[in-house]
């Protein structure tokens, strides 16, 4: 492990107090940006309505302060897991959360709609900068017999971060601080990085994975494909599917593969290549990746659909859409907790056990629905939603452990990115499937987005979650029983 002078040392686990004590404040500060990172996907929901009317932007702009950051989030994730087995991963989490910090503040000042957008992409670059350092810290800094209590408080931020957004989104909109409206929303990230940042150059350990030259075709090949594979995910539901968007998915194929070629060129030469793609060999490594992405798909479609049924078609505020969805917050944390002692006791079955709460939860949720109809509300679903959060974190937290633990440390970073990208993937997957069939069914019979369109429609939105559900839970059957 590679050590600048000064930095305090980091031995090995579970020799004193001492050595837990400094473990778990690498935890916490890489722990502190990732919050940030997942914050920002989902506060926005709160701030676009006001954003609109102050700045009197479009509807199309204001869909990319939202899509921006998602799409170059997304496309620079396995890149970035690269530059950091090859820079170090310190120096790779303190410049992402330096410029989005940087990228907040310019985003809070805004006096356009544009400029907006261009910030939100910035903001989108720097936590996908960010997030494979995270992934490959807790790798390299907890040994295997601890990681999985480590990954345990990954879960729970991750579930609560992407829950508790548009509540807090809701309560600084509807507060209206100092009369600054929605800017207390980008405000919020100075301090929270400002002070991430000194405790990350104090207390983060130097560590270096894959060295060798950058592989330039590759990451083009890589970056090419991501975008025309997530652009059209992203908008899809948005423009009604026009036939150009299957024409991008067509060709990010095309170039996926180009792209697997090149790697596998480049490892028959000897030269480092962006990806790695033996990892795929790994048993736990694929299946576990699929995984991932069917969970992320569930996870995200059913917060995206309840969202937009709660929002558009019953017509409640922002606000009361975030404590509408509390309990599935709550849940998610509740899973968290309990992923590590439930793998430790019955391994693999612990993950059938999530997988399988999150498909009853969802259906549950559509069940519901179609008893209570129009007049339900968030404690009609707060048995549901708990259910799905618990069973998404008895899942999503142990799974990345899963994924990580049979890869090599010098490929942490890369790793760390290809579980980012999928997760990422997953997302945009399961907001376009829900958003195309909860909106398709809508604007198909009349438009007009009554409560009975949007009733019928989110029973069948949800149920598709309950399928990706389904399907994490046979793909779990790939992965060793341990």
């Amino acid at each position: 492990m590679r050590r600048q002078a000064g930095d305090p040392p980091l031995p090995a686990a579970g020799t004193s107090e001492r050595v837990t004590a400094r473990q778990w404040l690498v935890l916490a500060v890489v722990l502190s940006g990732f919050f940030l990172i997942l914050l920002d996907g989902t506060i926005m929901n709160a701030a676009i309505p006001p954003i609109q009317r102050d700045l009197a932007t479009t509807f199309s702009a204001a869909q990319w302060m939202m899509s921006g950051y998602a799409l170059a989030f997304g496309v620079v994730l396995i890149t970035a897991g690269r530059l950091g087995d090859r820079f170090g991963y310190k120096r790779l989490f303190l410049t992402g959360l330096a410029a989005f910090t940087v990228a907040s503040a310019l985003c809070a000042i805004a006096t356009t709609g544009a400029e907006i957008v261009f910030y939100r992409a910035v903001q989108g670059v720097a936590a996908g900068v960010m997030n494979p350092a995270v992934l490959a810290m807790i790798r390299l800094v907890f040994p295997e017999n601890e990681r999985g209590r480590a990954f345990v408080w990954y879960g729970a931020v991750a579930g609560i971060a992407a829950s508790v957004g548009p509540v807090l989104g809701g309560l600084i909109i509807s507060t209206d601080l100092y009369g600054l409206g929605w800017r207390p929303i980008f405000l919020l990230n100075i301090p929270i990085g400002i002070v991430t940042l000194a405790c990350g150059m104090r207390w983060l350990p130097e560590h270096r994975g894959r060295a060798g030259s950058l592989d330039l075709v590759g990451v083009g090949l890589l970056s090419a494909t991501l975008v025309l594979l997530l652009y059209p995910l992203i908008q899809g539901y948005e423009t009604g599917w026009p036939g150009e968007l299957y024409l991008l998915l067509l060709l990010s194929v095309v170039l996926g593969l180009g792209f697997v070629w090149w790697q596998r060129y480049r490892l028959r030469e000897g030269t480092g290549p962006v990806v790695d793609i033996r990892l795929f060999g790994n048993r736990s490594f694929a299946a576990g990746v699929g995984v991932a992405v069917f969970q992320f798909v569930a996870f995200a479609g059913m917060q995206f659909a309840l969202s937009a049924y709660l929002q558009l078609g019953l017509g409640q505020s922002a606000l009361a859409t975030g404590l509408a969805l509390a309990p599935f917050a709550v849940g998610t944390f509740v899973g968290s907790t309990l992923s590590n002692v439930a793998v430790r006791r019955l391994g693999r079955a612990a993950l059938h056990w999530g997988s399988g709460l999150m498909a009853a939860g969802t259906a549950a949720t559509a069940l519901t629905i179609q008893l209570v109809g129009g007049s339900v509300d968030g404690l009609w679903l707060s048995p549901s939603t708990f259910v799905t959060g618990v069973g998404a974190m008895l899942l999503g937290a142990p799974i990345i452990n899963i994924i990580l633990t049979d890869v090599r440390s010098e490929e942490a970073g890369s790793a760390g990115g290809i579980v980012g990208t999928a997760q990422r993937v997953g997302h945009a997957l399961g907001v376009a499937l829900v958003g195309t069939v909860l909106f398709g069914l809508v604007s198909a019979r009349s438009g007009a987005g009554l409560v009975e369109e949007y009733t019928t429609a989110i029973q069948l939105a949800t149920l598709c979650c309950t399928g990706a559900a389904l399907v994490s839970h046979v793909l779990i059957y790939r992965l060793p029983r341990r």
